[in-house]
C-alpha cells in the first residue's frame, strides 16, 4: 500500500469523522430535509441507536449491509452506523428492480439491507435478508408544510410500492431503531478504528459492461473529501466556515460523486446539508436561497433544468463557493451559461467542471474557478493526485498526443469485490514501480498548463441523466421475451445526451410479426423490467448481430 503525505487527518475511519465534527457543532444544523432540520447531537443519536441495532440483529465487522435508499437522513444514519461497527455499506441505486437487487446481493454476499418505500419491492424472496424499511416521509416536519408534502408524496408513489414478501425478517425504521435501543442497556458498542479497512462498495461498470462492485476505503474517502477542502482553501482562497456554509446534497449518495463530495465532505467539515431523495428543481432552487447554501454540484441535468426554469435568475451568489457539474460530459453551452448566471448574480467565481470515475471515488480533476475553463477542458489533478497518457493497452508514456488517461495517488479504490482479474486491468504497475488506475478513457494533457482535455470513453457503459447504464442486464432481461431470439443495446448519439438504441433478432416463430406492435410490446416491457434510463428510444430489427472473428458482437458495426 502506497504511503502518501497530506496536510489533512485522513487517517481516521468515516465515523470518527463524523463524530469529531458532532463533538463540536452539537445543536448546530446537520440536515435540512423538507423544512425539517436536524442537528449533529440528533444524527449522532440516531447513527449510535442504528449502530447498536446492527449488532443486535446479527451484523458483524466486514459484513457487507445494502444500502438501497435515496439522499434521506436514515440513508445517511445507515451509512456511519454500518461504518461504526465496521461492516461495508454496499450502495445501490434506490430504483433498482428485483434483477439488479438481487444480482448486487449474490455479488457482495450481503444478508442485511436498508430499502425505501419504491425499493422495498425489490428484495420479495429473498429468504436470507433482513430488510429495514426507511419511508421517505419518516422525518418530514410535524408542521402544514409536512403533511402537505406527505401528501403530495403519497400521491406521487402511488402504484409503484408493494411489500417485501418472503424476507426473513422485516423492519420499519422506527422499530429497528428500538432493537438499538434494548441492545445497549446491556452492551457497549465499540467504534471499529482501521481506517484502510473497506468502507463502501459502489457498484459499476468497470471495464466491461458486467456491473462490478468497487471497494473503497475510509482513506479513500477521506482523501476525495479533503480535495474540496483543499480547492476552496488553497486555490480560490477562502475560509471554512460551517456556520456560514451549507452544501446542496441533491447528488445521490450511492454514487462517489455525491458521497464523497457532497456528504462526507460536510460531515469531515461540519457544516449542514440540504438533503433531496429526488431532484426538484424549484424545491433545490428555494433551498439554496433559504439555506445560503454556496456549494453546489449536480449533473449537467440538474442544472440545465435548473438553468431553464430560471428559478436562480437575480438572487445573490456572492457568497458561492463551489458551483460546478460532473457525473456525465458537461456541454460547453451549459458552462457558458452558467457562468453568465454567476456573474450577473455576483458571484466572483466560474462555474467548474470535473472529471472522475468510481475506482478514485469519482472526481480527480477540477476546473480553476478563478478563470473560464477552455472548452473540453476537465480541469487540473487535485490535491495529491497525478495524472499520465499512456498508449492505450499499454504502460508507455505518451506526451503531446492523445492517450489514455492514468491517474495516481491516495483515492484509488482497493479493487473489485472478488474479481482480481478484472481489477488487475485497472490497477496497473507501471516501470516506476507505482500502481496506477487506467481510466479507460482518452484524454489529452497539455504541457506546460497540465490541463485535462477530454476526448472519449472507451467503456460500453453509457450515462444516461448521470446514471450509470448497463448494456448486459437490458440484453439479458430482453433475452426473456419469447419473440427474441438475440439483441444488443448501443448508446448513440454525443456523449451527454445519449439515447439507447436496442438491436433485435426475432425468433423464427415470430419473424412476421408485425414489428410496429413488437416494438410497442418490446418498450412495455421495459417500462415493467428495467429502469427507466435502460429502456431504448429505438429498436431496430435485423437478421443477425455482426460478429467478430473470435465470435463476439462487434458493437462498432452497430455503431
Amino acid at each position: 500500500m502506497a504511503n502518501f503525505t497530506s496536510i489533512y487527518d485522513v487517517e481516521k475511519t468515516m465515523y470518527q469523522k463524523f463524530v469529531e465534527s458532532a463533538e463540536k457543532r452539537q445543536d448546530k444544523p446537520c440536515f435540512y430535509y423538507y423544512n425539517n432540520t436536524i442537528s449533529f447531537n440528533q444524527a449522532k443519536d440516531m447513527v449510535d441507536l442504528c449502530a447498536a441495532a446492527l449488532l443486535a440483529n446479527g451484523v458483524r465487522k466486514g459484513d457487507r449491509v445494502i444500502v438501497c435508499a435515496p439522499n434521506m437522513p436514515q440513508c445517511i444514519t445507515a451509512i456511519y452506523a454500518i461504518n461504526k461497527i465496521g461492516a461495508i455499506a454496499s450502495m445501490l441505486h434506490p430504483l433498482s428492480v428485483a434483477s439488479e437487487a438481487q444480482y448486487a446481493k449474490q455479488l457482495v454476499g450481503a444478508k442485511f439491507a436498508f430499502c425505501f418505500d419504491v425499493s422495498e419491492k425489490a428484495f420479495s424472496g429473498m429468504s436470507d435478508l433482513t430488510l429495514v424499511k426507511c419511508k421517505t416521509a419518516q422525518y418530514f416536519p410535524k408542521t402544514p408544510y409536512g403533511l402537505i408534502a406527505n401528501m403530495l408524496y403519497k400521491k406521487k408513489i402511488k402504484g409503484k410500492t408493494a411489500l417485501a414478501t418472503g424476507v426473513k425478517k422485516f423492519y420499519e425504521w422506527s422499530d429497528f431503531l428500538k432493537t438499538g435501543k434494548e441492545y445497549l442497556k446491556n452492551n457497549e458498542v465499540k467504534a471499529e478504528t482501521d481506517c484502510h479497512a473497506t468502507a463502501v462498495t459502489m457498484m459499476t461498470g468497470g471495464t466491461t459492461g458486467n456491473p462490478k462492485a468497487v471497494m473503497l476505503s475510509n482513506y479513500n474517502i477521506n482523501n476525495l473529501s479533503y480535495e474540496v477542502q483543499n480547492v476552496v482553501e488553497t486555490v480560490i482562497e477562502k475560509e471554512i466556515d460551517p456556520d456560514k456554509d451549507a452544501m446542496l446534497t441533491a447528488l445521490p449518495v450511492f454514487h462517489g460523486f455525491g458521497f464523497g463530495m457532497c456528504m462526507h465532505y460536510s460531515i469531515i467539515v461540519g457544516q449542514p446539508q440540504a438533503l433531496f431523495p429526488q431532484f426538484d428543481a424549484k424545491m433545490c432552487s428555494d433551498a439554496i436561497k433559504k439555506y445560503n447554501i454556496n456549494y453546489v454540484f449536480g449533473v449537467p441535468d440538474f442544472f440545465e433544468k435548473v438553468y431553464k426554469a430560471g428559478y436562480l435568475k437575480g438572487i445573490d451568489m456572492s457568497n458561492m463557493k463551489l458551483i460546478g457539474s460532473g457525473g456525465d460530459v458537461v456541454p460547453y453551452s451549459l458552462t457558458e451559461k452558467m457562468d453568465r448566471l454567476l456573474k450577473e448574480n455576483g458571484s466572483e467565481f466560474h462555474f467548474v467542471t470535473g472529471y472522475g470515475l468510481t475506482e478514485c471515488v469519482t472526481v480527480c480533476s477540477f476546473t480553476d474557478p478563478r478563470r473560464e475553463a477552455p472548452q473540453g477542458c476537465i480541469g487540473l489533478p487535485t490535491y495529491n493526485i497525478e495524472v499520465m497518457t499512456v498508449k492505450p493497452g499499454t504502460t508507455e508514456e505518451v506526451k503531446g498526443e492523445d492517450g489514455e488517461l492514468c491517474v495516481y495517488g491516495p483515492t484509488l479504490m482497493q479493487g473489485y469485490w472478488n474479481d482480481p482479474e478484472e481489477t488487475a486491468k485497472m490497477l496497473v504497475e507501471h516501470e516506476d514501480g507505482r500502481v496506477w488506475l487506467h481510466t479507460g478513457d482518452m484524454c489529452f494533457i497539455e504541457e506546460g498548463t497540465n490541463d485535462i482535455y477530454y476526448r472519449q470513453r472507451l467503456k460500453r457503459v453509457y450515462k444516461i441523466s448521470g446514471y450509470l447504464v448497463y448494456p448486459s442486464f437490458i440484453e439479458e432481461a430482453y433475452r426473456a421475451m419469447a419473440e427474441i431470439y438475440d439483441c444488443c443495446a448501443i448508446g448513440s448519439g454525443e456523449e451527454g445526451n445519449t439515447k439507447l438504441k436496442l438491436f433485435v433478432v426475432k425468433n423464427k416463430k415470430y419473424a412476421n410479426d408485425n414489428e410496429e406492435e413488437l416494438t410497442n410490446k418490446i418498450l412495455e416491457f421495459g417500462m415493467q423490467n428495467l429502469s427507466k434510463w435502460s429502456v431504448p428510444k429505438e429498436v431496430v430489427y435485423i437478421n443477425e448481430l455482426p460478429r467478430t472473428k473470435i465470435g463476439k458482437v462487434d458493437f462498432k458495426v452497430l455503431k
